[in-house]
């Protein structure tokens, strides 16, 4: 992997991936997995990584409007020093690490970016950010250092203020702060037990014993952020990670009764139909664009026929499926928890052209699904324009088409995702 700048040690891994995401536009869980194999890092440092790089990217905006307070000119300053600011400020403000620690490797990298010409600078502003952090960054500091309401939540909240406006807008005061501060928060780690397994199905019954879970359907379970249940020890090959507000989003549409055979047209890596399979749903097809992320689904589930195709041009007969499942792409505003980096990377115009498109995908997929048939909508996004107002404006072009059932996850869910789902019959 070619070297993005020349920074020591595991905070240097986690300036590579935060350039790489940032700057490079790649997927920062992506980056962080290559960068983590390629450095052969211990646990203990691993983790910490992972925590930086996500943190950071969580609290960017936050951790600007701080550092603008000591900084005269700082659009001034090259991205890489501010950006070495900005994660040596994560680590004082949110991280149990020592503050002198923090600032040394502030310092320290200020100075090799800059060849020696920023390092007082960078150890000036971090020294007030460590005595900000003692007597606290609470609300009334950023209220303070905001010239408006929208304003004041992009910088406590880290969202930029077009996504505070839409969501405002959308959905209230209380419901849009609601979802802003679960972006800043881990989102839930999700598992899957393939109950077909003795094991795993013993280590499900002790896990619903135990309680100590936010939410399980008995097979899949959330848990905080970090927690890896015992119990999973030893059932590597039964127990596989899946967002457990995503399975919930398709859960609560009724898939068992859905007429057959099933479509999952956007099926990416295959978790919605893997959970169809799960529920001895048959037959089940799936198809996706992107070969590489069928290769798991055709290894594991071999008896879902899927098949490279990409749903703007369903390769599908008039009228022969019984139901179609179209997890849409999407502008992801519901899973920023999970994909921080998405909220530096979306724009306004990105989601004008999302909503044409997956206008299309609706339309051309309609076709193919038989009288009686239904057809299965879901999003990862807070963006009524692409969730109820998509399928109010679809409704309207169709007159044979009929809602069923209309679900969001509720603003208050601990697992810090959010999906929209919509279920559709042709009658």
């Amino acid at each position: 992997m070619k070297k993005t700048n020349s920074l020591p040690g595991p905070r240097g891994v986690a300036y590579e991936c935060v350039t790489r995401s940032l700057d490079g536009g790649a997927d920062a869980q992506a980056v962080l997995d290559n960068a983590l194999t390629a450095a052969k890092l211990d646990g203990r440092d691993r983790g910490f990584v992972t925590e930086i790089l996500y943190g950071y990217l969580r609290m960017r905006l936050r951790l600007q409007s701080v550092l603008n307070c000591f900084l005269s000119r700082p659009d001034g300053l090259p991205a890489p020093i501010l950006r070495v600011l900005g994660m040596a400020a994560y680590e004082i403000l949110h991280m149990d690490v020592p503050a002198y620690a923090s600032v040394d490797w502030g310092v320290d990298s200020a100075k090799r970016l800059s060849r020696g010409k920023l390092g007082g600078l960078a150890n000036a502003v971090l020294r007030k950010v460590a005595r900000l952090a003692e007597d606290g960054a609470d609300e009334d500091f950023f209220r303070r250092n905001s010239d408006s309401e929208i304003e004041f939540l992009s910088a406590y909240y880290s969202c930029p203020e077009w996504i505070v406006e839409l969501w405002v807008d959308s959905y209230g005061r209380d419901k849009a702060e609601q979802y802003l501060e679960a972006q800043i928060c881990p989102p839930a780690a999700g598992f899957v037990l393939d109950t077909k397994s003795n094991e795993a199905k013993a280590a499900a019954e002790q896990l619903l014993e135990e309680n100590d879970y936010i939410a399980s359907d008995g097979q899949a379970f959330a848990f905080y952020s970090g927690y890896w249940p015992q119990a999973f020890n030893g059932l590597k090959e039964s127990v596989t990670r899946q967002s457990y507000a995503a399975r919930e989003a398709l859960s609560v549409l009724g898939p068992s009764e859905w007429p057959t055979p099933v479509w999952d047209g956007c099926s990416g890596r295959g978790g919605k139909s893997r959970f169809l399979h799960s529920k001895n749903i048959s037959p089940i097809i799936a198809s996706d664009p992107h070969a590489r992320r069928l290769a798991a689904l055709k290894r594991e589930v071999p008896s879902v026929a899927s098949f490279r195709a990409s749903a703007i041009n369903p390769p599908l007969a008039k009228e022969s499926i019984g139901t179609a499942l179209l997890d849409v792409p999407c502008s992801g505003l519901g899973v920023l928890s999970r994909r921080p980096d998405t909220k530096f990377k979306r724009t306004p115009e990105d989601v004008d052209s999302l909503v044409h498109l997956q206008s299309r995908i609706l339309d051309n997929t309609w076709e193919t699904i038989r009288k009686g048939g239904r057809l299965a909508y879901i999003t990862c996004t807070l963006n009524p324009a692409e969730n109820e107002g998509q399928i109010g404006a679809f409704l309207k072009r169709h007159k044979d088409a009929v809602p069923l059932k209309e679900w969001t996850t509720p603003p208050d869910s601990e697992l810090h995702e959010f999906f929209y789902s919509a279920l559709i019959e042709k009658k």
